[in-house]
């Protein structure tokens, strides 16, 4: 008999080999490992559970979600955002995940939650067969941006950048609200709650968060987090397609700059971007050619974002050589709000709902 129940730091084991046993991907097929702590992803949110599923002892599943008081075409709604589903490929086809979200949902009731939301990447078929079934409904598409740094950018003389201090925090935090102020699941922040965010998030701080300063005045800033030391991506298969793809790229490289694609069995070390808010595109270009240059520094094989479409930074990373991925944004809701118009107005995408 499955037994769903919270998961706790002495599961940190147990579930790391479980997630190494569940790689995710189609065309590149990539293992994931969140050792030494699973929890880690999980860490950044205020209010959050990792749940289990238990078979005769044995962790046979996964989910996680997290609470969120956002506001939802203007009213301030408490929300779930689901994430982490994994459930042992000899435990499958037998209603795992169903229990998994059904645990979810009565939980989120008893929280007064009044709408559930997720996102599911364009190839991920199975999820989201699972999540409609389920009473999910598709409401928007957004777009997973993969820069690759494979050379060095060229950035403005005059651009003022440095790493931002306890001294920004009112500035950065009124860029932020400005910009996204108009979005749906934004919560304007305050910056004692800034303050609190950048300390809940594992290896970030605030070297991580990059600010444009003109005329004594903060017109841009980002922040890169290193997500490998999160959770490590290893790459381990790749489709035909692909794999000629990557003997191409490497022919060319011989004679130019080239990005480079891990081979089988390496990590595919990634920078995900943050707390992005600008005043002018060109404060915001300049800010991704000083991340791009810092990842091509360490290494780094791609700078990843999540953006609506609308969001005009997305422009800005367009800018660079880059890939693009479809990822489907599903809400459920649990309670009648009457969000008649849930969709059509611009999302904001916190890099830690990915």
């Amino acid at each position: 008999m499955i037994l769903i129940r919270e998961a706790t730091e002495d599961d940190n084991d147990a579930l790391n080999e479980l997630q190494k046993k569940c790689p995710m991907g189609t065309s590149m097929v990539i293992g994931i490992d969140s050792s030494p702590d699973y929890f880690a992803r999980s860490r950044p949110f205020k209010e959050w559970q990792v749940l289990v599923a238990v078979d005769n002892s044995t962790i046979v599943g996964s989910a996680a979600y997290v609470i969120i008081d956002t506001l939802i075409e203007e009213k301030q709604l408490k929300t779930a955002f689901e994430y982490g589903f994994i459930v042992d490929p000899l435990h499958r086809r037998k209603g795992i995940a169903e229990k998994l979200q059904r645990h979810i949902e009565q939980a989120s009731l008893e929280k007064d939650v009044k709408l559930l939301h997720l996102d599911i990447i364009e190839d991920n078929l199975p999820s989201i067969g699972l999540f409609s079934k389920m009473g999910f409904k598709k409401v928007k598409d957004c777009t997973i941006f993969s820069v690759m740094p494979y050379k060095k950018q060229r950035t403005t003389a005059e651009a003022n950048i440095r790493s931002m201090n306890e001294a920004d925090v009112d500035d950065v935090t009124n860029l932020i609200n400005e910009m996204y102020r108009d979005y749906d699941f934004f919560a304007p922040f305050q910056p004692k709650d800034f303050l609190e965010y950048l300390r809940r998030m594992p290896y970030f701080e605030f070297h991580n968060i990059l600010v444009l300063e003109d005329n004594g005045g903060i017109k841009a800033c980002l922040g890169y987090w290193d997500h490998s030391k999160v959770r490590r991506y290893i790459v381990e298969k790749m489709n035909r397609t692909l794999r000629i793809q990557t003997y191409l790229m490497k022919l060319i490289g011989l004679f130019a700059k080239m990005p480079r694609i891990p081979k089988l069995g390496e990590p595919l070390l990634n920078y995900n971007l943050t707390a992005m808010a600008c005043r002018n595109p060109e404060s915001m270009t300049e800010l991704i050619k000083h991340t791009v240059n810092i990842a091509l520094k360490n290494k780094v094989n791609q700078i990843i974002a999540a953006v609506d479409q609308r969001n005009p930074i997305a422009a800005n990373l367009s800018q660079f050589r880059h890939t693009e991925m479809k990822m489907h944004f599903f809400t459920k809701s649990l309670r009648q709000e009457g969000l008649l118009n849930l969709g059509e107005r611009k999302l904001y995408i916190d890099t830690n709902q990915m």
